[in-house]
């Protein structure tokens, strides 16, 4: 059976929020500013440990539902209201950058 701890800093957290930007929306961000890009292992220990997604277009909070890698990349993939109908929506992502070598 696979575990994954919680870490001292992880003390009294209740998630993490992974920031989507309004004008460009394809990487994860850890600051509302969106400023600073999560690296793959920081958005992957976000994922398992429990995060929430904070959509640019309606303010609102989602789930990740899916963490993938490819080429050394990272990605959370999420249900995204797509605002045509109250039961239409989309699967989106946001990546984060590769981990410096």
């Amino acid at each position: 059976m696979d575990k994954i701890f919680q870490r001292a800093e992880d003390k009294n957290v209740a998630a993490v929020v992974i920031y989507e930007k309004a004008t460009e929306s394809t990487y994860a961000y850890k600051d509302s500013a969106c400023t600073t890009k999560f690296t793959t292992s920081e958005l992957k220990n976000a994922f398992l440990k429990g995060a929430v997604i904070a959509l640019a277009s309606n303010g609102g909070y989602v789930f990740p539902v899916k963490y993938a890698e490819s080429e050394s990349v990272g990605s959370v993939y999420f249900i995204k209201p797509n605002g045509t109908t109250a039961t239409s929506a989309d699967i989106a992502s946001l990546a984060g950058v590769a981990d410096p070598s």
